[in-house]
């Protein structure tokens, strides 16, 4: 069959696009705890956005309380509005500069639950 590989259906082997988002949000999410671990407490600190958009590269300042208030599940991330995907993020809280979302799905909230570093 054209098209196929060996190994089975294409469709079973790749993620599906809210899997992508899902993996692009918890990247993200990687790196601002990286960067949190850089920082300590004592100052604000330049955090990447955490969104789903592929190839997003914004940023904005938060004090590292101000993350941790994001951060308190594991499903929870930080985006600058208008950078949630309503097919994919519900949001839970508004605030100036950014937008903390969840993730109702249960198959992103198990990648997320998986991947969080901080979840027992």
């Amino acid at each position: 069959m054209v098209g196929m590989s060996s190994s089975g259906d294409p469709a079973k082997q790749e993620p599906s696009w809210k899997q992508r988002i899902t993996n692009a949000e918890i990247n993200g999410r990687r790196v601002n705890e990286a960067i949190e671990r850089g920082e300590g407490n004592s100052r604000p600190a330049v955090f990447v956005c955490e969104c789903g958009h592929l190839g997003c590269s914004s940023t904005l300042e938060l004090e590292i309380a101000e993350y941790e208030g994001v951060r308190t599940n594991f499903d929870r991330f930080l985006v600058l509005p208008g950078h949630e995907i309503e097919a994919v993020d519900r949001v839970v809280e508004r605030h100036p500069e950014y937008l903390v979302v969840i993730k109702p799905d249960e198959e992103a909230r198990k990648s997320a639950r998986e991947a969080d570093e901080r979840t027992p």
